[in-house]
């Protein structure tokens, strides 16, 4: 483990903590994103100019490109006859005879959205090029930022009525350390399969035993139907997945699913009747649908999603409170990026389930059940526009499409502990004849 490697790997791990406790907020132009996205610029910068033992993901290398071209196309100026009749003609910027015109409806928050966007692939890209441990060795960076936000939403849910709390942060905090309930939820319910693989894996039973329904309980205090309900059922699927080959046995298992359904039965009780019943998140996706068929070549620039809804509200829908999001990720992107848009969209679905055809880790199999989950969520949301959310995701990818099986880290049965370079690390003691060459052959399957 070379000095420069593990100093990559604590800078990237400082970063997510600071995404984690300081990125809660959703809305444009918040200059703690701005600080965040340029400390990661300069962790991964630091990661990929020094000595690399593994080659970068071309999957997330390949996305981060395409995505940096899409946003491109966005504020170049066209030829105004590749857009005159695409889209209403409200939506050209230059409506005074121009021979050149923007897709963007407006240039500075699409380069902010972009901003935003590269530097998640870019942290993806740098995880993806770090060794099985040092990857590994991300995970308690990432544990201690979700705590911090616990402890800061148990406090706040024990409180009285109002738990809204303003600080110096440029948002009002409603749970833990984010702006919304809901992303808060969803990056405790992402948590789960990372913390099962932890317990089943790396020897961290006890602690996660008390972790996994702490989570539960903030969940339920929460308030957010969305993150209850998927917290569940990762919870479930992630045992089934990760701990179905593991030791645990069935007492064991009966148990926690009879927790589970106590659980699941507070859920209900304290959800039953909240269900939007008029003017919902439907007519939101209707007049967005409606945007995406006048809008479906070009959209209308990335982080222009209030300038362009408008067109497509009906006039009973229009109050003091503005739509600001459709609460479905899929659709706002679709709405603002056009083609290309719903086209990296389709790759990365594929990428994902061309991913699950080989041979993975625990480690890889739990990211698959945090990413899957996180989709889900943003079908009725907006999770992957708060910057903590984003950076979790991107750690998951990273993680998700590393080009090297993460191995179980060896336990202290199987090594001793030895100084170099001012690191602390786990040397094989012996191994049985013939292992190596199995595990070679393993590696090659791989």
């Amino acid at each position: 483990m070379s000095t420069t490697e593990s100093r990559g790997k604590i800078g990237l791990g400082i970063v997510l903590f600071l995404a984690l406790v300081l990125g809660g907020g959703a809305g444009p132009g918040l200059f703690t994103d701005s600080l965040l996205q340029a400390a990661i610029v300069v962790a991964v910068a630091f990661v990929l100019a020094g000595p690399r033992q593994v080659a970068a993901s071309p999957i997330v290398l390949s996305f981060l490109i395409l995505t940096f071209l899409a946003g491109l196309l966005q504020v170049l100026p066209l030829p105004a006859w590749m857009i005159e009749g695409t889209r209403p003609e409200v939506f050209n910027p230059h409506g005074d005879g121009s021979a050149y015109r923007l897709v963007s409806l407006g240039v500075g928050r699409t380069l902010e959205a972009m901003a935003f966007a590269l530097c998640g692939l870019l942290f993806a890209l740098a995880v993806s090029t770090l060794r099985g441990e040092h990857v590994r060795g991300l995970l308690p960076f990432f544990f201690i930022g979700v705590a911090c936000n616990m402890l800061a939403g148990a406090m706040q849910f024990s409180m009285a009525q109002d738990t809204r709390l303003e600080s110096w942060l440029p948002y009002v905090i409603m749970a833990g350390l984010f702006a919304n309930v809901n992303h808060f939820s969803t990056l405790l319910f992402a948590t789960i399969p990372l913390l099962v693989y932890y317990g089943l894996f790396v020897g961290r039973g006890v602690l996660v035993s008390l972790a996994i329904p702490a989570i539960l309980l903030v969940l339920l205090a929460a308030g957010s139907r969305a993150g209850v309900l998927i917290g569940l059922a990762i919870t479930v699927l992630s045992l089934l997945f990760l701990a179905w080959r593991s030791r645990i046995g069935t007492v064991t298992i009966g148990a926690l699913f009879a927790g589970l359904g106590v659980y699941s039965f507070g859920a209900t009780t304290k959800f039953v009747g909240e269900l939007d019943t008029a003017f919902g998140r439907l007519e939101f996706m209707r007049s967005t649908l409606e945007g995406i068929r006048e809008n479906w070549l070009w959209g209308i620039g990335y982080g222009n999603f209030t300038s362009g809804y408008g067109l497509y509200e009906r006039g009973e829908m229009i109050f003091r409170n503005y739509v600001n999001h459709v609460h479905n990720d899929y659709l706002e992107v679709a709405f603002e990026g056009g083609i290309l848009a719903m086209a990296l969209m389709g790759f990365y679905g594929l990428c994902v389930l061309a991913r699950l055809r080989h041979r993975l880790d625990p480690l890889q199999r739990a990211a698959f059940l945090s990413i899957l989950f996180i989709l889900l969520h943003s079908s009725v949301d907006y999770p992957l526009r708060t910057m903590a959310i984003a950076i979790t995701f991107a750690l998951l990818n990273g993680i998700y499409f590393h080009r090297l099986p993460l191995f179980k880290p060896l336990s202290r049965d199987e090594a001793i502990e030895v100084q170099h370079n001012g690191d602390t690390i786990l040397v094989p003691i012996a191994e049985p004849a013939g292992s190596s060459r199995r595990r070679s052959r393993a590696q090659a399957d791989a």
